[in-house]
């Protein structure tokens, strides 16, 4: 009987073994289709600070605009462009759009200088609240206005959910408190920021980030680590470990850089502690021969790499099928051989 026993016993676990590897082909051979056809998807919002200082950087970003796009659509990706402007409350100057031509004509609209025409409205005062910015662009404030005066509608970026969100951050200055008073913490205020941050500037930076991190997001900061309390907040360009062109970056090698450096509470750090992308630029370098054709290639690259593709639901709905079929069988056998 003992032997009997184990025979039906080493039997129900071959035919259960045989029956998962029946069950995992299934759903493998209903994959293969959907991961050969699988096109990376990316939400790529620009944020930036459109005050007085920037026309220079502003121009040199749009003038590597062109060659960023057509790399994109040259690897296939399924991208969408969007343009935040902040400077007084954030708005939205262009929504999601297909149209890489559009990005680039919404770039030659931003006006820093009070113009009537183009996109200005307040935009050339302060304060130039980028954390409140970003938090706001991923709906992770306390009040997320975004002010549409050009596009229309309501509400919040629609972000697509099995798209990979990335946003290119670009300012001259740190980032001062909040426009609207409830997404302030303890006892901030619009103004600037103390070098370091005491707990209420740092409590805005891990909220950021926070909001940052669950979404997943890739963050591009082009930033000035001259103005202090920019390197606590955002993070650090001379941490950066990549080769001078940016290329080869060393993510692990640049969040060590910056917590020797006692800056590992900024957003930049605390992304790569998730595992995810934050780097950030010299803005000081915006003008120099290649800097904005270097920092699009490798964002271009970035994009191309980034593993996270989110499961098409039927192979998440294959691969729950056969499990139940799997589970149904199993149980079948056994109470057969009792």
């Amino acid at each position: 009987m003992a032997h009997t026993q184990s025979h039906k016993y080493t039997w129900t676990r071959r035919t259960a073994a045989l029956a998962l590897l029946a069950a995992l082909g299934l759903v493998l051979a209903l994959a293969a289709p959907v991961r050969a056809n699988t096109v990376k998807k990316t939400d790529l919002v620009f944020v930036i600070d459109a005050t007085g200082s920037m026309v220079e950087e502003i121009s040199a970003v749009k003038s590597g605009l062109s060659a960023f796009v057509g790399g994109l659509a040259a690897s296939s990706i399924d991208a969408r462009y969007a343009l935040v402007l902040y400077g007084d409350a954030p708005e939205l100057v262009l929504d999601f759009t297909t149209d890489g031509s559009a990005l680039q004509t919404a770039f030659g609209k931003i006006s820093v200088s009070g113009a009537v025409t183009g996109f200005q409205n307040n935009h050339n005062y302060n304060p130039e609240a980028g954390l409140e910015a970003l938090r706001i662009v991923l709906d992770g404030a306390t009040n997320n206005t975004l002010v549409r005066d050009h596009v229309g509608g309501s509400g919040p970026l629609a972000f697509r959910s099995d798209a990979r969100t990335n946003i290119i951050l670009v300012t001259d200055e740190d980032a001062d408190g909040p426009y609207y008073a409830d997404n302030r913490f303890g006892s901030q205020t619009n103004g600037d920021p103390p070098s370091p941050l005491t707990s209420d500037w740092q409590d805005e930076v891990d909220a950021a980030a926070a909001v940052a991190v669950s979404e997943a997001i890739y963050l591009n900061m082009i930033i000035n680590p001259v103005d202090a309390p920019s390197v606590y907040q955002y993070g650090d360009p001379t941490k950066d470990a990549s080769d001078p062109d940016f290329s080869n970056w060393d993510a692990a090698q640049t969040l060590l850089n910056l917590q020797v450096a006692g800056n590992g509470d900024c957003l930049q750090a605390q992304l790569l502690e998730a595992g995810l992308v934050g780097r950030s630029f010299n803005i000081a370098n915006v003008n120099d021969a290649g800097f904005v054709d270097n920092f699009f290639a490798a964002k271009l690259e970035e994009i191309q790499d980034d593993p996270g593709v989110i499961p098409e639901p039927s192979v998440v709905c294959a691969f729950g099928m056969g499990l139940v079929s799997l589970v149904g069988y199993v149980r079948r056998r056994r109470e057969g051989s009792r």
